[in-house]
């Protein structure tokens, strides 16, 4: 019997496909866009369609913002509110959006998530991050940000204060009870008073009791301290990883820290992050990811690669790898990427490697497609992939919803429907 996988649907809401024939079609500054997405993906069941957060034109690369502008790598929409358009238009398929710890008052969070998950009736989910670029904190009003480990410590606690507003409504407390002309019981609806080492918020909440309690909560953590913070927080981690060596060897320790800290390992969801390439032949496929490699621009891959890292990677040598003791207060994961497991790819293949996108690299027909990413899964130790794309690339959407997720649903690798109304229940359905 094959194991029943999740999927679901990750990029950016921005300009990064404006050289794509889709763009033609669609502005990614509108709403059809990303109503159509969310269309698509409902019909082919995946779980959700999950959204990275961009909320700064980095300078890491060559000191400045030219090159990102010039590129428009990093020209954004702030995902949140178009997630309400997506839930207006389907009725089960996950919406999950980026919001940062180190930008947003836990209050005005915890209202937006909980007004999210409200008007989704219960489909939202927000993937925490610490952020991890100073331009970002720059355009908030603050300095720079803490160290890498700091700002896991912060997020902790603001974790604590936020799901603390969440629940300062009872499930019960709203009544409705027009004869009595009761709203709701104010016995249950009851202030925080939360005073902790970095917040600080009275409560209650304004927004009652979500559909889901909680928001599905979801994480990116590979560097040793964003596991932790995953092992204490997450109900799904997104991970980013080479090989199925990588992934065997990321989701057993995962499981052994849950089981360590007292969480049932079936708790927390691992999805790994795949872009397949395929064609109606292998060769057709083949060309396809030679065209795609050959396309690929390493100055991209490396802007990429230095706004996520804090670190400006343009001075060095492209033909030697990365050094692994590099002074990274960003994303640690992504230089752990490529130093741990893939200690002898050069700064090019890996610049090129990011510029495509691609993580553990899938080429083949769609038939092909579906026996790698069983063997993965199998092998691998996933949950569930999501499919890391230019989110505008409707066509590379349509070929996967099409081609591929018919192929695994006859396999029984893939949902044919959806278990529940809620993101929670369709996520631990299996």
């Amino acid at each position: 019997m094959p194991k029943m996988l999740h999927f679901a649907w990750f990029g950016a809401p921005g300009a990064h496909y404006w050289d794509l024939p889709s763009a033609a079609t669609y502005d990614w500054r509108q709403g059809r866009l990303y109503m159509d997405i969310a269309r698509i993906c409902e019909s082919a069941f995946l779980d959700m369609v999950l959204f990275a957060d961009i909320p700064a034109i980095p300078t890491a690369y060559g000191g400045n913002n030219d090159h990102y502008v010039r590129h428009g790598f990093e020209a954004h929409l702030d995902p949140a509110p178009i997630l309400a358009m997506m839930g207006g238009v389907t009725r089960h398929l996950g919406l999950g959006a980026t919001l940062s710890t180190s930008l947003y008052p836990p209050f005005l969070l915890a209202r937006m998530v909980g007004t999210l998950d409200h008007l989704t009736a219960g489909r939202t989910a927000w993937n925490v991050v610490t952020s991890s670029n100073a331009a970002a904190a720059q355009n908030y009003g603050q300095d720079d940000l803490p160290e890498h480990d700091e700002r896991y410590n912060i997020a902790d606690e603001y974790l604590e204060l936020v799901r603390r507003l969440w629940d300062s409504w009872a499930a019960d407390a709203v009544l409705q009870d027009t004869q009595r002309r009761i709203f709701a019981d104010p016995a249950k609806v009851k202030p925080v008073h939360f005073a902790g080492k970095y917040f600080k918020s009275r409560g209650p909440l304004t927004v009652p009791a979500l559909p889901q309690r909680h928001p599905i909560i979801v994480m990116a953590g590979t560097s040793r301290r964003g596991q932790q913070f995953a092992v204490t927080n997450a109900d799904m981690v997104i991970a980013h990883k080479n090989s199925l060596e990588d992934m065997r060897s990321y989701s057993t320790a995962l499981r052994r820290q849950l089981a360590e800290a007292g969480r049932d390992p079936a708790s927390c969801k691992i999805f790994f992050s795949i872009k397949p390439v395929m064609g109606d032949t292998p060769d057709m496929a083949q060309e396809k990811w030679a065209c795609n490699y050959e396309d690929a621009q390493p100055e991209a891959g490396l802007s990429y690669l230095s706004a996520m890292m804090g670190l400006d990677l343009s001075p060095f040598d492209l033909d030697k790898p990365l050094p692994p003791d590099l002074p990274v207060q960003g994303m640690i994961g992504k230089l752990l990427q490529y130093t741990e497991a893939k200690k002898d790819m050069t700064l090019r293949e890996v610049a090129k490697h990011e510029a495509m996108h691609e993580t553990f690299p899938i080429v083949g027909t769609p038939e092909q497609v579906a026996d790698i990413i069983e063997h993965a899964a199998q092998e691998g130790g996933a949950d569930g992939f999501h499919f890391r794309v230019k989110v505008g690339d409707i066509g590379y959407l349509k070929e996967v919803t099409t081609k591929l997720m018919p192929i695994l649903r006859r396999r029984g690798l893939a949902r044919s429907g959806y278990a529940g109304p809620r993101l929670r229940d369709n996520l631990f359905a299996f």
